[in-house]
């Protein structure tokens, strides 16, 4: 048996039909899934070795300049120095120091993997805090 509504029989749904909505979804996801991969580009680099260590910035109080001059040479404040030596007095410097920095002052035309030698060295005496100086314009 038909029920029979005294209303006429073109009435309006209540209820919204979400079918499409989620097609469109699923289709702007998998544009996405697509396209995502593309925006990225890999450019094939010849980095410079080097660790990686995230840090704070330095203590005013406690602060040690390596300077690094075009010719290559370092310099621990004024004072011309070997790497091996001065890893040394970096690690004799942070004993001394528990809040040891380090400023590093490059020059802008010094050869990159000269730079990150000073850096490792830096690293290697196990002095967290280390700041690199730059000119400002």
């Amino acid at each position: 048996m038909k029920r029979y509504s005294q209303r006429s029989g073109h009435t309006a749904m209540a209820e919204l039909n979400v079918t499409p909505l989620l097609d469109l979804a699923f289709v702007l996801l998998i544009i996405f899934i697509i396209t995502t991969p593309l925006l990225t580009s890999n450019v094939p680099l010849n980095l410079p070795t080097g660790s990686k260590n995230s840090t704070p910035p330095p203590d005013p109080k406690s602060i040690r300049t390596v300077n690094i001059q075009r010719d290559g040479t370092v310099l621990l404040e004024s004072t011309r120095i070997e790497l091996p030596v001065l890893q040394q007095e970096l690690t004799a410097f942070r004993d001394s120091t528990p809040d040891a920095a380090v400023i590093v002052r490059a020059d802008k035309s010094i050869n990159l993997q000269q730079f990150f030698n000073v850096v490792d060295v830096i690293q290697q005496a196990k002095i967290e805090r280390v700041s690199i100086q730059n000119a400002t314009p």
